[in-house]
């Protein structure tokens, strides 16, 4: 009941009260009972030791308790029911703390009770000559009697327990939500942590041999036995799990020993003490000391601790990360891998003997190589080459973090980065097959490396530098490694230089700067620093394109500010490797560098506007811009854990950042704080919420007493602790900054943006609002502004979940336009699977829609357009949780994986449409041997899975309500444009009759509500060029249009501000692709 009502912490503490409870009990019985003449029988040595005894293991235990909490389990040597209170923060339940000291009571008048009649027996003097063979067997039979004769007596309240239980139990959804019995329960119960038939059995032995051991011993002996019982099980755990004990609990297990020292000179206490019967004239005293000491030292070498209790770096680590990693990453042949995982192919003298050995993988041969290569171009000179997932495959180990936050670290280690995801996805191989004689070495390497315990020691965490780290330099040469020969001859630094990849910011500014200092600039930095390779250079905002022939990913509010850039820098081969994907830019900046934009976006592509200002600013110089939306979006972080060291809400910034194998990662129902980074009107938000114990207030500009603010790993620090912070503590972030907002709204948590009110109401803290750097991009937000109506405050205090606002399905727009723009450079493409980036997960997942259509169909043949993938487009636009199936037999997924990485549910799959009708036998037969039968084939599929047809002619223009009549709409052929059919739908025979008697129609709508525009061929012309031609008004609100087939497949290109650029160009998720031109 303890165990089942409180911590398992408390109850052990509270359980090593026994040996206190044994001694008094005894001297109860000795002056009481037995009347002794000689008194109590408590000698002050034997109390004092008892009590010290006592006093160490709790301060073990106590230690154990106020620390990650992974050892509690493992002290419990009781069965625990629905222990669910282990959170250390919580209050101590009174009534646990009453069954433990219950418990502990019954256990120490057990043994009295059982000492007192055992010594009323009159024995026969043992045989001196006895053997320890002989003696154990007595002791287990004398146990064994003794356990069945207390069993036998405890059977009537055991019994009455047990039908309470029965009661009870079978009805209580606390501890079975079966309704069965308490014991088939607990027989047949396989969820993980349940008790059942093996706990029964364990508990009955312990209790046997508990008995056995007191037949030998006296009571109190056999108290302190149990006490020590529980440090061992601290111990053992200590070394199994890698959890260090820290300086509080060795001081503990000396006090402890210091304790049975002193105990052990008290001797034996004439009952038979079980170490004379066995170890005969062995000095207890120096065998009580050197085995407490040999432990402390055991537990001290294989935990790997050091009297600061933190941890060697382990990278066996898998306690702290959640899902378990899978069996095999990918598909190997013999365990033999070659690894390279840099952008640049090998350096040239790459042997035959690899090329050979890799060629040998077809044959199965027992020297043939698995190439594991991260980016294609490095690769094509090998075929066969197989790509990896570092996030799935470092899951659960020590370098996880390192993959999972790559754009820090790649800050942190700049051109040193790819040799350390080189070392990461070799040692991770190791781990991941463990047991499996798996063996790698770097591609072009003839040296292979099969133990994962050589390389055990290092630590990308460690420092900046390789050495720092403790870095694995014999997996880089073929060779003998020393302190002066660390070359990397398999991978050379000059390889390093075949391209630049920048990123923009700043290194190291003047201390004074600081408080000027926006760390928004860095989490813009992040985002695009996220699918680079590697950095080679950090480049100047202004100066970032200026004689540079890199790599770059524009992310930027450059204001009033031009690019500065030069003749040599408008060459294509230039331009092709700068992607402009999303700027903020008003009309003097736009003026400053319109000549480099104008050739840019003829040549590589339109430009992405992080504000429709800047969008709108383009347009009207008919520059081909769409607005983007911020990178910030597509932040993907886990966050470092930081020591938390009790700073005030205001200046939690201050904590250390802590490296991975730490402490436990919160879990999601850990994620209690509410985050203020920047409130610029505090008043729109309830006291209730400002003044709560979760609340957390940071800042966005960089204080000047922050630690090497000036530097740049110090800033950027600074930024990745508001990230983490967001991470892993927040429930909600409630800000006016949108370099706050928009990073939170990437990782899943709830934004609330305050916006300024009165006088100053166009202020926020970055800035003027009016000017229009934030168009656009506050939709994505929950919304709050005094005085407003609609941005009223309606979150109450905060105490339960808060919901993603409804913009998080824009987030996912504009971040499906990201991946959908960035994955055409092959770099970016590969560094985003490599590091698990895609597929993104989407943000609106759970914010769904109640009664809407949630499954369309494609048929679609081998024209995949961009006219067709637009089509597609609009479904999800308007119902961006529902499923897409494309039912082809010659269009592959990979021709449409862009959906499904970006987080949408779409499917191909082949279909048959022979069989398809040999099932529908309710089909009459003249309807099935005709000519319009491939015609028939989206009715046929409505009936067999349900859900709404569309021709990729048909454009959804609204959100369609699950529950609209079934029935179909034709096209001008008689082909379906539009179909609506529930699951073995009675009515799909209606509708095939319909299609006989009105294929040669030009018109047909039927009679349904729902029915749209099928426009004809000419009309389909002048939606698409024509800026006064307009549907009807009486059409406008429809949920579909349908544009005649063969004028729609002929676009090139539609005319700006027609009918058909609003219906089709607009109502994007692949914004980026743009098929537009302005008028001349």
């Amino acid at each position: 009941m303890g165990f089942a009502l409180g911590s398992a912490s408390v109850v052990q503490v509270v359980k090593l009260l026994e040996p206190i409870e044994t001694m008094m009990l005894i001297a109860l019985t000795n002056v009481v009972i037995l009347k002794m003449g000689a008194g109590h029988g408590i000698t002050v040595t034997k109390a004092l030791s008892v009590l010290i005894i006592v006093s160490g293991t709790a301060m073990l235990l106590i230690q154990k308790s106020a620390g990650t909490g992974v050892l509690e389990d493992a002290t419990d040597d009781e069965t625990s029911i629905n222990n669910t209170n282990t959170n250390t923060n919580n209050p101590v339940n009174y009534q646990s703390v009453l069954f433990a000291l219950c418990s502990g009571f019954a256990m120490a008048s057990r043994n009295v009770v059982k000492k007192i009649s055992l010594s009323k027996v009159v024995a026969a003097p043992a045989p001196p000559s006895r053997s320890i063979t002989q003696v154990w067997i007595q002791s287990t039979l004398k146990g064994l009697s003794n356990y069945f004769s207390i069993t036998a007596v405890a059977a009537v309240p055991a019994t009455l327990c047990f039908l309470l239980a029965e009661i009870i139990g079978s009805s209580s959804p606390q501890i079975n939500d079966n309704n069965m019995l308490i014991s088939a329960w607990m027989l047949t119960s396989k969820s993980v942590g349940s008790v059942g038939k093996e706990a029964i059995v364990f508990h009955g032995l312990y209790n046997l041999s508990s008995i056995s051991v007191l037949g030998l011993i006296s009571a109190q002996s056999h108290s302190i036995l149990n006490v020590g019982k529980r440090i061992v099980n601290v111990l053992i755990a200590s070394i199994a799990f890698q959890e260090p004990i820290g300086v509080f609990g060795i001081i503990g297990l000396f006090i402890a020993a210091v304790g049975g020292m002193l105990y052990s000179f008290e001797g034996s206490n004439g009952n038979g003490n079980l170490f004379t019967v066995l170890l005969g004239q062995i000095n207890l005293r120096r065998s009580f000391c050197s085995a407490c000491i040999g432990l402390i030292v055991s537990v001290q070498l294989l935990s790997g601790m050091n009297l600061n209790g933190y941890q060697l770096p382990s990278i066996y680590d898998n306690v702290y990360y959640g899902s378990t990693v899978p069996s095999s990453i990918i598909q190997k042949n013999n365990g033999k891998y070659a690894v390279w995982m840099f952008p640049f192919p090998p350096p040239a003298r790459t042997s035959n003997e690899i090329i050979a050995l890799l060629a040998q993988e077809d044959n199965e041969e027992e020297t043939a190589l698995t190439l594991i290569c991260a980016y294609s171009n490095a690769c094509k000179a090998f075929e066969g080459h197989t790509k990896i997932n570092l996030r799935d495959l470092t899951q659960g180990t020590y370098y996880h973090n390192y993959v999972r936050d790559q754009a820090y670290h790649k800050v942190r280690h700049m051109n040193d980065f790819p040799y350390h995801i080189q070392a990461i996805a070799m040692l991770g191989l190791l781990l991941n097959e463990e047991g499996e004689n798996v063996c790698v070495r770097t591609l072009g390497g003839r040296t292979e490396f099969c133990d994962v315990e050589a390389f055990s020691s290092y630590d990308p965490y460690e420092g900046n530098e390789l050495n720092a780290t403790n870095f694995p330099f014999e997996l880089f040469n073929d060779g003998p490694v020393s302190e002066e020969n660390n070359s990397l001859s398999l991978a050379p630094r000059v390889m390093l230089t075949t391209e630049k990849f920048a990123m923009w910011g700043v290194e190291d500014i003047p201390k004074s700067m600081c408080k000027h200092f926006n760390s928004g600039e860095d989490v813009q930095s992040y985002a695009g620093a996220a699918w680079l390779p590697f950095i080679s250079e950090i480049r100047d905002k202004l100066n970032a394109l200026r004689n540079y022939n890199g790599y770059y990913i524009g992310n930027a509010l450059m204001a009033q500010n031009p690019f500065n850039t030069t003749d040599a820098d408008y060459t294509y081969e230039n331009m092709k490797k700068i992607t402009l994907a999303s700027i903020y830019s008003t009309e003097p900046g736009i003026k400053g560098m319109e000549g480099y934009i104008r050739n840019y976006t003829n040549s590589v592509g339109p430009f992405g506007c992080r504000s429709t200002l800047t969008d709108g600013i383009l347009k009207a110089r008919k520059i081909k811009s769409y607005f983007s939306a911020c990178l910030t979006l597509t932040t993907d972080m886990q966050g470092a854990i930081l020591s938390n060291e009790g700073y005030s809400k205001s200046t939690y910034i201050k904590n250390d950042i802590l490296k991975p194998n730490a402490t436990k990662l919160p879990s999601p129902e850990q994620k209690t704080k509410i985050i203020f980074i920047d409130v610029v009107d505090q008043e729109a938000v309830p006291r209730s919420v400002r003044d709560s114990k979760d609340a957390i207030y940071m800042a966005a500009n960089v204080e000047p007493w922050y630690p090497n603010c000036e530097e740049k790993m110090g800033r950027y620090s600074y930024s990745y602790k508001l990230l983490s912070t967001y991470a892993n503590q927040a429930k909600v972030v409630i800000t006016s900054r949108i370099h706050a907002g928009l990073p939170a709204v990437g990782l899943g948590i709830p934004v609330i943006f305050v916006e300024n009110s009165g006088a100053r109401e166009q202020w926020l803290p970055g800035g003027k609002q009016s000017v229009g750097r934030v168009e656009g991009l506050l939709d994505v937000f929950h919304r709050v502004q005094r005085g407003v109506d609609g941005k009223n405050w309606t979150f109450g205090n905060l105490t339960g979940d808060v919901p993603h606002s409804d913009g998080v399905h824009l987030a996912d727009r504009y971040r499906a336009s990201f991946w959908n723009r960035l994955k055409k450079t092959h770099y970016y493409r590969d560094s985003a699977k490599m590091f698990g980036m895609v597929p993104f997960q989407r943000l609106g997942r759970k914010n769904i829609e109640i009664g809407i259509q949630d499954t369309f169909h494609f048929v679609l043949e081998s024209d995949l357009t961009w006219q067709t993938k637009r089509a597609i487009e609009h479904v999800f636009y308007f119902h961006p949780n529902c499923k897409v199936y494309v039912h082809s037999n010659d269009i592959s997924p990979n021709e449409l994986e862009t959906f499904t990485e970006a987080g949408f549910n779409l499917v191909v799959q082949a279909y048959d449409l022979d069989l398809l009708h040999e099932e529908e036998l309710h089909v009459p037969h003249k309807l099935r041997n005709n000519d319009f039968q491939r015609a028939s084939l989206p009715l046929l599929l409505l009936r067999k899975l349900g859900g709404i047809y569309l021709s990729k002619e048909t454009l959804v223009l609204k959100t369609i309500a699950a529950g609209i009549e079934e029935g179909v709409v034709l096209q001008e052929n008689g082909d379906i444009a539009m179909a609506y059919h529930s699951r073995q739908s009675k009515d799909v025979v209606k509708s095939l009759t319909y299609m006989t008697k009105s294929r040669s129609m030009v018109e047909n709508s039927g009679n349904l509500t729902w029915s749209f525009p099928v426009l004809s061929n000419l009309d389909t012309l002048k939606c698409i060029e024509d800026i006064k031609w307009g549907l009807d008004d009486d059409t406008k609100d429809k949920i579909a249009v349908s544009l005649h087939p063969s004028s729609f497949a002929s676009i090139k290109t539609i005319k700006i501000d027609t009918e058909c650029y609003k219906i089709i160009e607009k109502l994007c998720i692949f914004c980026d692709e743009i098929h537009w031109d302005y008028n001349e």
